[in-house]
């Protein structure tokens, strides 16, 4: 029988990705005008997506959230015809902020995940690698604050997912056993293999299926996969 719910946030609750890439582009004009929008938007999809390891390595305590963040710029420099600019990782920041949050969205599939699993009387939780603070500010902007009973960030224990003590971490917050807690999170491994192996019943969103080789691999490790939340509640019926 299922106790509580667990749920990562970006991407699985919050679109971060978007916003990120629109807030990158965002900064990027602003900062080299020149550069053209066709380099605006590479260097947004890659500040997004870190090839660097960069947030990695803030998940495993390595790194602070701002030194996380200047990797990441300094890697866009490296990386794309853009010139050093004065105090860049300030003036970076200052555009890209104000961005990101006009840009945050909730999924279409979030409240009425969490109005079905307030009715069913689950308790419900976050765990996210995203730093306290952020985290905060996020849930406020997405009208999300004060929804869930327990927030477990990458600062709670000083490292996050997929370490299976953040997953055990976050039961004992909920004052849930393992067996009867279900986590759901948008990364296959980060989120769905490592919240199984912690021994929590795990699911993974496939918001944008790719690999229907993935999915059987998923299942296979004893997964649950669905591609929209709306499917969850069904899941948190089953014994």
């Amino acid at each position: 029988m299922t106790k509580a719910l667990l749920l990562d946030v970006d991407d699985t609750l919050i679109d971060t990705r978007t916003a990120m890439v629109a807030a990158g582009e965002a900064a990027t004009a602003q900062l080299w005008p020149r550069a053209g929008a066709e380099v605006h938007h590479a260097a947004a999809v890659r500040f997004h997506a870190d090839p660097g390891g960069f947030f990695g390595r803030f998940t495993a305590g390595e790194l602070s959230f701002a030194q996380m963040r200047q990797a990441r710029i300094a890697d866009l420099l490296a990386s794309l015809p853009l010139t050093p600019v004065p105090e860049v990782n300030r003036r970076f920041e200052e555009a890209y902020e104000p961005a990101f949050a006009a840009n945050l969205r909730l999924f279409e599939d979030v409240p009425p995940l969490l109005g079905a699993v307030e009715t069913a009387g689950i308790t419900m939780g976050l765990l996210t690698n995203s730093s306290a603070d952020y985290t905060e500010r996020k849930l406020e902007l997405t009208g999300l604050t004060g929804v869930f009973a327990v927030v477990a960030t990458r600062d709670t224990l000083g490292f996050g997912k997929p370490d299976a003590r953040a997953f055990r971490h976050a039961c004992r917050l909920l004052g849930t056993v393992l067996a009867e807690t279900v986590y759901v999170g948008d990364h296959l491994e980060i989120d769905a293999i490592a919240a199984r192996d912690a021994g929590l019943r795990a699911v993974w969103l496939q918001r944008v299926p790719t690999s229907s080789q993935s999915a059987a691999q998923a299942r296979e490790r004893g997964v649950a996969v669905v591609t929209s939340l709306s499917q969850v509640p069904a899941l948190l019926a089953a014994r």
